[in-house]
């Protein structure tokens, strides 16, 4: 369970990351972690966010999971400043939504255990 309780922090550390990097943007963050998944929910809010860019994030995080990646891809892109990380959080994630609504933007991600 220690293996996995690092992957959710891993998780929220690049999405908090990259909204904080980019938008500057306040954060709510809540993880609920149960015996056979975790629930994870951000809402940040002031996202001066274009709808194009909340397009290519959306389309960056929102991939089929790929278990067999998690172990080790992280190692591979060491801490770079591209795009890589959000597909790799949406590789780690059984399933990702994504909403805006205004400056306001809401993320709630499901990961099996």
């Amino acid at each position: 369970m220690k293996h996995e309780a690092k992957k959710i922090a891993k998780i929220v550390d690049e999405i908090l990351t990259f909204f904080l990097f980019n938008y500057q943007a306040r954060s709510q963050i809540k993880v609920e972690p149960t015996a056979h998944e975790y629930r994870i929910t951000f809402t940040f809010s002031g996202v001066a966010m274009s709808e194009s860019e909340f397009a290519a994030l959306s389309d960056r995080l929102v991939v089929k999971r790929q278990p067999e990646l998690e172990d080790y891809y992280w190692q591979l892109t060491g801490e770079t400043d591209d795009s890589n990380e959000m597909s790799i959080v949406g590789m780690m994630c059984d399933s990702i939504d994504i909403a805006r609504d205004g400056s306001t933007v809401t993320l709630k991600m499901l990961r099996k255990v």
